[in-house]
C-alpha cells in the first residue's frame, strides 16, 4: 500500500483549497437564491407551480447542506495537512491508503474505519 508523504503536501494542500473555492462559492450561490425575492410578480400561480418550486427548493437546501458539510471535512483536511497528521486514519491512526486520499483528499477515515462508521450510522431520512 502507498501511503501520502510529506513531500506531497504542497500538491494535496492545492487539491483541498481547489474544492474549498469550489465549496465556497457553491454556498454563495445557495445564499443568494435563499435571499432572493421570489414568485410571481403579477401574483398569479397554480398548485403545479408551487410544487415545482417546492422541488426545487428542497433539492437546493439539500445540496447546500451537503456543501456545507464537506467544507467542513475539507478544512478539517487543511488542518491535518498542516499539522502533519494528514494520512492518518482519525479512529485507527492506521495510515490511509494513497489511493482513498487521492480519491477522496479529505478523507478523515481508513477504509475499514470508514466502513464501521457507515453500518453504525442510522439510514438517511427520506420523504
Amino acid at each position: 500500500m502507498k501511503r501520502f508523504d510529506i513531500d506531497q503536501t504542497d500538491a494535496f494542500d492545492a487539491l483541498l483549497a481547489l474544492r474549498e473555492r469550489e465549496l465556497c462559492a457553491v454556498l454563495d450561490a445557495h445564499e443568494k437564491l435563499r435571499s432572493a425575492p421570489g414568485g410571481d410578480p403579477d401574483g398569479v400561480t397554480d398548485f403545479k407551480d408551487l410544487a415545482g418550486e417546492q422541488s426545487l427548493a428542497d433539492v437546493d437546501e439539500a445540496q447546500g447542506e451537503r456543501a456545507a458539510l464537506e467544507l467542513e471535512q475539507v478544512l478539517a483536511a487543511r488542518r491535518r495537512l498542516h499539522d502533519h497528521t494528514f494520512g492518518r486514519c482519525v479512529r485507527c491512526g492506521q495510515a490511509i491508503d494513497l489511493r482513498r486520499l487521492t480519491a477522496v483528499p479529505a478523507t478523515a477515515r481508513c477504509t475499514a474505519c470508514q466502513t464501521l462508521q457507515e453500518a453504525a450510522a442510522p439510514p438517511p431520512v427520506t420523504h
